[in-house]
């Protein structure tokens, strides 16, 4: 297809046998156009495979560059970001005196950018790990089995899950919550199948960066002590992950919660002083707790099987596990050694061939420690009032779709019908950064216990600060009422949308109103099949597996009656046949359609509504006449809105990296996430004129929202 030249910015109205349109003459219309035509694949029938349809030119474009793991357009825009708060931070003036919250960044930032450079910092490693009560680290196998002074000394963080959240049940309150183990370094199947010929090589980068940690801390052992206390290490963690359970076990959050209070837990798990552990991290908030204090337990299997582990366990094991965690946080910016052995372990996992550039890791790693001060200063830069008004649009009207489709309903009962009414009515919408990321003076109390920095400090010393700051402002939660409308989950610089149960809520931060999601000017087609659909999706979370055991408030409840509960988990395995008997040939795994039942559920429901919302839009305030592009205008607004959906999911990924992701990203593969949902509409094969029985035109579909 040709793009017609740049002669005019005024619409062009044309006539022809489908009823009126016009042609978008703006600009960004011609580069749309430009970007569409470039994506698609017009030798591939969109009824046949409508991702290569409409991400396959894009596909042939875009290799993968050699620090990627995948590419898509999604990525672009993280990629985008990225670069945006480069050029902000690195032009920041670097001030040691008299610092403000984002003078200390900048002074971070500057710190990170230098560590390959500096000298290895392993005096400073060594201190924190000493502060950290692992001054002995790694300890030579003893056999001593009573482990009460090793529990009662280790972070609590190092055998559960820990954090201090919204209460469940008392949403005023915050409380202290305890969840089984995770494994961020390696995955828990890993460490549960090490010898696994998928698995050898991650398993031999793991130990390579297991051994290079003990050694850092203990230069004068012998390379066989250092691959035996690593052989031990990696079996004691990998004993631990096997008390764990797997994802696919874990979506009934009811079913996994227990409400309790330390003196019962210490009464029926004795092996776990769980009092003194936890004073031993609130103490640095001056908390004391009691035995009294209320826990929520999302684990009581784990906590049971851990139980029991720790009544034979041999205590330098459990100190050498729990110091390898600790020490894992912290070498990477203290060690050139660790930091090749750590990205080795990154190329077995993930397929990468260079490790990335340097600003790239500081940009993201401040990021996650400092997401209010980097989105401070990001909404300055990039904010649009416009994607912001178009999200609230966008919002409004597809709950309207929701409202109708909720009580149009042939499943539900009357009683939940009402219930789910309120809670899409009392469903919040948090869009582009809350109103207090402005106020320079809240932001400094978010980080009052991170002291002035200096310039020629390590970047690990200034790493110790912010991350101290972080746990201490956590665990300060405790004892203070929750404040929904305050609390916001993620920070403005990052691209994607969430939605959060506890609090009836959904969140668009900054970062995602742009680029292929949205761009002021363009025909609301691409709107509504791109932000429109993930608009959508957030919403249908509420109403999903997981989603739906949480009521109009944000309180876990079971507020479905029995019956209605029956008919959704019919319909829910409809979508779990479906995309579990789908096998990836790329990766040669079979997709968990257990694992990623509410995102597929999400992503289904998201694009109907979607586009039923476009339709309304389309037949109802524009009287049948549709926008097109440039160009392309054989693609009706209706082919735009699912071009726009699709557009959002193109990409290219390793196959290390999309076997990490099949067996733990509650999402599916990319491809499908366009593909499966498409088949399931009937909408989109009349859209294109999709043969019966043709690959889009399904003959059996789920369906749910």
């Amino acid at each position: 297809m040709t793009l017609l030249s740049l002669s005019s910015a005024n619409p062009v109205t044309v006539k022809n046998d489908e009823g009126n349109y016009s042609v978008c003459c703006e600009p960004v219309c011609y580069a749309r156009a430009n970007m569409i035509n470039e994506s698609l694949n017009t030798s591939v029938d969109p009824c046949d495979d409508f991702y290569q349809y409409a991400c396959g030119g894009w596909i042939e474009k875009h290799p993968i560059p050699d620090s990627r793991s995948s590419i898509g357009t999604f990525y672009l825009l993280r990629e985008e970001l990225q670069q945006t708060m480069k050029s902000i931070l690195g032009n920041m003036t670097l001030q040691e005196t008299g610092q403000n919250i984002t003078g200390k960044l900048a002074v971070a930032y500057n710190a990170c950018l230098e560590v390959p450079e500096k000298k290895d910092q392993l005096p400073v490693l060594r201190s924190l790990m000493n502060k950290s009560g692992f001054g002995e680290w790694p300890k030579r196998i003893s056999g001593v089995r009573n482990c009460t002074d090793v529990l009662t000394n280790i972070p609590i963080f190092t055998l559960f899950g820990m954090s201090v959240d919204r209460d469940l049940t008392e949403l005023t309150h915050y409380v202290i919550q305890l969840d089984q183990l995770e494994f961020p370094t390696v995955g828990r199947n890993q460490l549960i199948n090490p010898n696994k010929t998928e698995n050898e090589n991650i398993t031999k980068a793991y130990k390579e960066l297991v051994q290079t940690a003990l050694k850092i801390m203990k230069p004068n052992i012998t390379e066989y002590e250092q691959a035996s206390l690593a052989d031990k290490i990696i079996e004691f963690e990998g004993q631990l992950a096997n008390l764990t359970a797997p994802p696919e076990e874990r979506r009934d959050i009811l079913a996994l919660y227990h409400r309790t209070n330390i003196s019962d837990l210490e009464t029926n798990f004795t092996n776990v002083p769980l009092l003194k552990m936890l004073n031993k991290q609130f103490s640095y908030v001056n908390i004391t707790l009691n035995d009294t204090e209320t826990i929520e337990l999302f684990a009581q299997d784990y906590y049971n099987k851990l139980n029991e582990f720790l009544r034979d366990v041999d205590c330098d094991l459990l100190y050498n596990f729990a110091g390898l965690r600790v020490m894992l946080g912290w070498a990477e910016r203290a060690s050139a050694e660790y930091r090749n052995a750590s990205f080795n372990l990154t190329k077995a996992s993930r397929g990468v061939l260079v490790d990335k550039e340097r600003w790239e890791k500081c940009v993201d790693g401040l990021n996650n420690m400092m997401p209010e001060i980097v989105g401070y200063l990001y909404v300055q830069e990039k904010f649009s009032e416009q994607a912001k008004q178009e999200v609230e649009d966008l919002v409004r009207r597809i709950k309207d779709i929701f409202n109708e489709t909720i009580l149009q309903s042939e499943w539900m009962d009357n009683d939940t019908i009402s219930a789910a009414e309120q809670k899409l009515k009392k469903m919040i919408s948090k869009i582009g950064y809350p109103t207090w990321l402005l106020n320079t003076t809240y932001l400094e109390q978010l980080y009052k216990y991170v002291p002035n920095l200096n310039v020629s400090s390590s970047f690990l010393e200034m790493v110790n600060h912010i991350e101290t700051n972080n746990w201490k402002r956590q665990l300060s939660h405790l004892g203070e009422k929750y404040d929904a409308a305050s609390v916001w989950i993620v920070g403005p610089a990052i691209v994607n949308a969430f939605y959060n149960p506890s609090a009836n809520e959904m969140v668009y931060p900054s970062g995602i109103l742009q680029g292929v999601f949205y761009q002021y000017g363009l025909p609301r087609s691409l709107s509504f099949g791109a932000i429109g659909m993930v608009v959508g999706h957030e919403m249908t979370h509420g109403f999903d597996d997981t989603g739906s055991q949480f009521d109009a408030n944000g309180a876990l409840k079971q507020w479905w009656t029995n019956q209605t509960r029956t008919e959704f988990k019919k319909k829910a395995q409809c979508f779990i046949d479906q995309y579990g008997n789908i096998t990836d040939e790329e990766a040669n795994m079979t997709i968990s359609g257990v694992n990623t039942v509410g995102e597929n559920i999400a992503d289904n429901g998201g694009i109907r509504m979607a586009y039923k919302a476009y339709e309304r839009l389309l037949e109802g305030e524009c009287g049948g006449e549709d926008t097109r592009l440039p160009g392309l205008e054989d693609l009706s607004g209706r082919k735009l809105f699912f071009i726009g959906q699709a557009m959002v999911w193109c990409s290219r990924m390793r196959k290390e990296r999309r076997q990490q992701l099949i067996q733990y990203d509650p999402h599916s593969p990319d491809y499908l996430r366009v593909n499966i949902p498409m088949q399931n509409m009937e909408e989109f094969s009349t859209v294109f004129n999709c043969p019966a029985n043709s690959t889009m035109n399904a003959s059996n579909r789920c369906v749910l929202w």
